[in-house]
């Protein structure tokens, strides 16, 4: 009996000491993990209220018409420029067949009025002519009514003196009148002459008026052709809308339209969403923002996919809470208020596309962690508006570099030496 006791005392020994040492490694083992635990949460703000988003492009029609083609189907991948829906083109291309037409008769015009300047300008240069030949006649018609005056009165005076019978003074006297006549006649047609030029330089006036300031060598510059041609380009912009491709690549969603469907302008046919280029909207508390900076890494994590993890950064912070855009703002100066921590969107750029076989949808559910260790990064800050800046610098610079020339083998000699 004495030999059991003394046996179960070393056991009982040894098991205080098993368990002592199990407690002291789980303490140590709990305080590492702990401490992890702690320095992670001072170093990383986390939130579930974060999903995937992207910049959707609605397919609408700029043009009124009836369906005729429906080229894709839900969910089908597009590339840009692939031709997703045809509108019936028979009431554009009668529109484009008149305004072809008004194009014509607009030119016909144009030539019109040039041709009634060029006539206007004959017809004045001609009533110059004849006012110039009507001075001629009226001054040969001045002088014979002077010599036939002289002779008249040489004629009555003879005639007084009974030199000359009377019928040489009735002759001198009747070449008088006559010459009168013909000078009153030419100055009448001088007179009317005068006329038609007056009348002549309205007439081209008119026509320059009516032919603006197009000068000849520019008869598709006048307005009646401009006019016309914009109601011809606008007829074949039209045309051209009648087919709708994409204009990015992505993937086809809420295909709403049907072959033999009547569609308005503006009216949403399908959506284009690029699964390659999403991004993620975390809406954190404004209480873990204290030290969130623009360009900070995020880890993500998808419900869909838990066990594989997304790297991103952190591209902008918003200009306002949620609340604050929403359709019906809170208003706090009035009423009862309660305070409510307030939610901030925060945009997370990937840092490289999803995996083939793990693709990210819109609308999907993640988890979003950032490593707020690095504080020096600003708050207010787009990094992709940074990016288009200096892809726009460096094609401003490369487009005005100058083009690199090869060394002549002289220039390469006297550079050695």
């Amino acid at each position: 009996m004495s030999e059991q006791l003394h046996d179960e005392q070393p056991r009982s020994a040894k098991k205080k000491w098993l368990v002592a040492l199990l407690l002291l490694i789980g303490v140590v083992v709990g305080g590492y993990y702990g401490f992890a635990v702690w320095q992670h949460a001072a170093t990383h703000v986390s939130t579930d209220n974060a999903y995937v988003q992207a910049d959707m492009a609605q397919i609408t029609p700029r043009v009124h018409g009836t369906v005729t083609d429906v080229l894709v189907h839900e969910n089908w991948w597009v590339k840009p420029g692939q031709v997703l829906v045809r509108l019936d083109t028979r009431d554009y291309e009668v529109r484009l067949a008149e305004a072809t037409a008004a194009l014509t008769r607009a030119r016909e015009s144009v030539d019109q009025l040039f041709a009634a300047v060029a006539v206007a300008n004959e017809r004045r240069r001609a009533t110059q002519s004849q006012i110039q030949e009507a001075q001629a006649e009226v001054a040969v018609a001045q002088a014979e009514f002077h010599q036939a005056e002289l002779d008249l009165q040489r004629a009555k005076q003879l005639a007084e003196e009974q030199v000359i019978p009377v019928q040489r003074f009735d002759q001198a006297k009747t070449q008088y009148d006559a010459a009168r006549s013909r000078l009153h006649a030419k100055q009448e047609r001088l007179e009317e002459a005068k006329q038609n030029q007056t009348t002549r330089g309205r007439e081209t006036d008119q026509a320059r008026a009516a032919l603006g300031n197009t000068v000849a060598g520019e008869r598709s510059e006048h307005s009646l052709v401009k006019q016309a041609e914009a109601a011809v380009h606008e007829a074949e912009l039209n045309l051209s809308y009648c087919t709708l491709v994409a204009p990015m690549e992505g993937m086809v969603s809420r295909k709403a339209i049907e072959v033999g469907q009547r569609v308005q302008p503006g009216q949403a046919l399908m959506a284009l969403i690029p699964l390659h280029q999403v991004y993620i909207e975390a809406n954190y508390k404004e209480t873990q923002l204290t030290h969130v900076r623009v360009g900070q890494p995020v880890e993500i994590r998808a419900d869909v996919y838990p066990d594989h993890v997304y790297h991103g950064t952190v591209e902008s912070l918003s200009g306002g809470t949620g609340a604050a855009f929403s359709l019906l703002p809170p208003e706090n100066a009035t009423g009862n208020w309660v305070k409510v921590v307030q939610r901030l969107p925060v945009k997370i750029m990937l840092t490289e596309p999803p995996p083939p076989d793990l693709p990210l949808r819109v609308g999907l559910s993640v988890e979003a962690v950032i490593d707020i260790t690095n504080h020096d990064g600003p708050r207010l800050r787009s990094l992709l508006q940074e990016r288009r800046q200096k892809e726009a610098v460096r094609g401003a610079t490369r487009a005005h570099a100058p083009t690199a020339v090869n060394p002549t083998p002289t220039e390469v000699a006297q550079g050695g030496q």
